[in-house]
């Protein structure tokens, strides 16, 4: 079962999902005015507009290519839908979903608290799920409902920052479905959940999760940095992004999709989004473009399309193999000549036990293609790496974090010495100065791990004038 991010026609397939689902299980306990309630609702317009504006976001489960079912949750953290076709209920399926929706306000929204609405016949199985009565049995236009809620605990955010830095074991990222949800639950999982579930009659799709907050206007006006759900923007969300009024050239969007037909016991989604430019002469645009490309597709590469025989080995001795990657980018500087892009990247390498999320950048020179690295732009002096180590901590909120390492591997580090793919050197330029950091790939066993994903160190232009480097780089750069 792959349980991940639906858009566009995916979308209006779940909801004809949903309302065919409705009108078997749930319309008859309905008077006409709730179940005309609830028909408004789903319309494809409403819910579209609710995600473009509201952040409303929509899954499915899907086995092979066929769609199982479908939920929505609110960045409030309430779930609005969660159904499960007539002829699959009983499999754990609705169990999936819910995970999902959690995992995924937990990553994304950063929320504390999970509500539902549910139907009396669910609400059992609700409490078995972890969530708590907060009302007695209410009646809105029609539809019976009795309000829910759980506590979870969200990704920490760095206090006094606007960004967040992903705090994410594998059994977090596991269930945090990290916005695509490319997310894998093998038969044999859905097995077990079912066997252990205590409430044998309940039918997933049974439930009404009509979500009676959208029946309020919900501001998507943030205020002082945060999200219209109250939350700290966080990751590529919460960077400051820079446009020149001289670019003369356009950013357009590809994406390169693949989930494979057959279902196999190997499950497969990539799920890759990256920038190309239009606008340039012919051959730098070529290798701009293909830079762009090739680092948003890095792990695609590495694990599908030219996977080493290391890899191969290893896929092969997983009894459920998991390859995944999505990816999201954001241009954070847009210059006349200069172009800064991060990507972020949320997958599994071969196993569910092998998931991780890294952070990847790209600062080229839109006049000859050239690409810069940390190395190419400061001195990797000692002054530069105990005012780095510095903002790093700051920013995780984590003494120790990097204590592993002696000042002259922190250099290595950053120049680029990957040891053995635990550090990753990034950074990249916003509208408020340059950000520094590394992307962490600690191993299972490895006391360091403080277990986040990646951190970066901000400094203003003119905080990093002294370690300058003669590099072409601080010469594109715009005041």
């Amino acid at each position: 079962m792959m349980i991940r991010r639906l858009y566009g026609q995916e979308v209006l397939d779940a909801l004809h999902l949903v309302w065919d689902v409705f009108v078997q299980d749930v319309a008859p306990c309905y008077t006409s005015e709730g179940v005309e309630a609830f028909s408004q609702f789903i319309r494809y317009e409403n819910i579209e507009q609710k995600m473009r504006t509201e952040g409303l976001t929509v899954f499915g489960a899907y086995e092979g290519n066929v769609l199982k079912g479908a939920g929505a949750i609110h960045p409030s953290g309430h779930i609005a839908l969660l159904f499960v076709k007539k002829e699959d209920q009983g499999k754990g399926i609705g169990k999936q979903i819910f995970h999902a929706l959690c995992g995924y306000a937990a990553q994304t929204f950063h929320v504390t608290k999970i509500t539902v609405n549910a139907a009396p016949g669910s609400v059992e199985a609700y409490r078995h799920f972890g969530m708590r009565d907060v009302a007695s049995e209410q009646v809105r236009d029609g539809i019976r409902f009795i309000p829910l809620e759980m506590w979870i605990t969200p990704a920490a955010p760095k206090k006094d920052h606007k960004k967040i830095y992903l705090i994410i074991g594998a059994a977090v990222l596991c269930l945090a479905v990290f916005v695509l949800s490319a997310v894998a639950v093998f038969r044999e999982v859905g097995n077990a959940v079912t066997s252990q579930s205590p409430s044998e009659g309940w039918q997933d799709g049974g439930e009404d999760f009509y979500d009676w907050y959208e029946q309020m206007p919900y501001s998507s006006d943030g205020q002082d940095g945060q999200d219209s759900s109250g939350q700290e923007d966080s990751g590529l969300d919460a960077i400051d992004a820079y446009v020149s009024d001289e670019a003369d050239y356009e950013v357009k969007e590809e994406n390169y999709s693949y989930i494979p037909d057959d279902t196999t016991s190997t499950v497969i989604q990539f799920e890759v989004y990256y920038p190309q430019i239009e606008g340039l002469s012919d051959s730098v645009q070529k290798k701009v473009n293909q830079t762009l490309e090739n680092c948003a597709m890095e792990t695609v590469d590495k694990l599908y399309l030219n996977p080493s025989q290391e890899m191969k080995e290893k896929v092969l001795s997983e009894d459920n193999p998991v390859l995944a990657s999505l990816v999201e980018y954001k241009v954070t500087y847009q210059g006349k000549d200069m172009l800064s892009v991060m990507f972020q990247d949320y997958g599994y390498e071969g196993s569910m036990s092998d998931s991780y999320t890294a952070l990847r950048c790209v600062n080229i020179n839109l006049k000859d293609g050239t690409i810069y690295d940390v190395k190419d732009i400061v001195e990797l002096n000692d002054e530069f790496i105990g005012e780095w180590l510095d903002g790093m901590r700051d920013e995780a909120d984590e003494e120790t974090l990097l204590s592993e390492l002696n000042e002259e591997e922190m250099k290595e580090v950053l120049a680029g010495d990957s040891r053995d793919g635990c550090y990753d050197d990034n950074f990249f330029v916003d509208a408020d100065g340059i950000e520094i950091g590394l992307s962490f790939r600690y191993s299972d066993t490895s006391e360091a791990n403080t277990g986040f994903a990646w951190v970066t160190a901000p400094f203003e232009l003119d905080e990093l004038a002294p370690y300058q480097t003669d590099s072409s780089f601080w010469d594109l750069l715009e005041s």
